[in-house]
């Protein structure tokens, strides 16, 4: 099974979409049977931020992919800044560090970044 990191910088509400593009990506190789892992990192890390809005067009896709067994990890300095670090509220988001997401890009067949 080919194995995908996404590693994700964008904000999910930056005008750019990236995140959205990015979690869609994920989706698509999901239906691909793809072993698919998202990082979140610095501003993609509020993707997993429990208040972001609900008309946010990547909230549900990302609560879906959860759902289904998307593998995610956050950087845990970014969560440190974002005051996550006593614990996490959302089940499926893992910590991670930057030699956590070393290892996923060694492990990785395809790596993209976002």
């Amino acid at each position: 099974m080919t194995k995908a990191l996404i590693i994700l910088h964008a904000a999910p509400d930056a005008p750019d979409n990236w995140s959205y593009t990015a979690i869609r990506l994920a989706g698509a190789m999901l239906a691909d049977n793809k072993d698919v892992h998202l990082f979140l990192v610095e501003d993609g890390a509020r993707l997993a931020d429990p208040e972001l809005p609900e008309g946010n067009p990547c909230r549900a896709l990302f609560y879906e992919l959860l759902d289904v067994g998307l593998d995610v990890q956050v950087c845990g300095s970014t969560m440190r800044g974002l005051g996550w670090e006593d614990g996490y509220p959302l089940p499926g988001v893992k910590k991670s560090s930057m030699k956590g997401l070393s290892s996923l890009i060694s492990e990785a067949d395809e790596v993209i970044t976002f």
